[in-house]
């Protein structure tokens, strides 16, 4: 299975101490494929820290968990935009995963797990319609 674990997740599963999100994290590196681009990279390693930094959390352990994400995940070229996205910055999620062929886009973002409720434009729709957007719970519920 091809899947995406957005960066809001990995915040609550290695920062905030969501158990369910971390679960999620960690299978997704051993038991899935993951898929990301250069941008999704770039912005986790300087959200980890920053909300490291913030909270007074070493960031080291989360970064680590990151990179080897990073490593095992097929990187993308990004060749499709997405001008749907409730809140533009999740854009980037929603491109790879076309542009990536996902299966799964895992998110705590309601504007991403909600996407096929509010994007009402049929060709967006064709675009995301093989794709499921679940939270960090449903996911495990689903497949594990």
């Amino acid at each position: 299975m091809r899947v995406i674990v957005d960066t809001s997740t990995f915040i609550r599963g290695m920062l905030e101490g969501d158990i369910q999100a971390e679960r999620v994290i960690k299978r997704a590196i051993v038991y899935c494929q993951p898929v990301a681009t250069e941008e999704m990279a770039k912005e986790l390693n300087v959200a980890i820290y920053q909300v490291a930094v913030r909270k007074g959390k070493n960031p080291v352990p989360a970064l680590r968990l990151a990179g080897v994400y990073l490593l095992r995940s097929e990187m993308i070229l990004k060749s499709t935009r997405f001008p749907w996205c409730y809140d533009p910055e999740d854009a980037m999620f929603v491109e790879c995963a076309i542009d990536g062929k996902a299966d799964v886009v895992v998110s705590n973002d309601r504007s991403l797990t909600a996407l096929k409720e509010y994007v009402t434009d049929e060709y967006a729709q064709s675009l995301v319609r093989p794709i499921q957007f679940l939270t960090p719970e449903q996911f495990i519920q689903a497949f594990f």
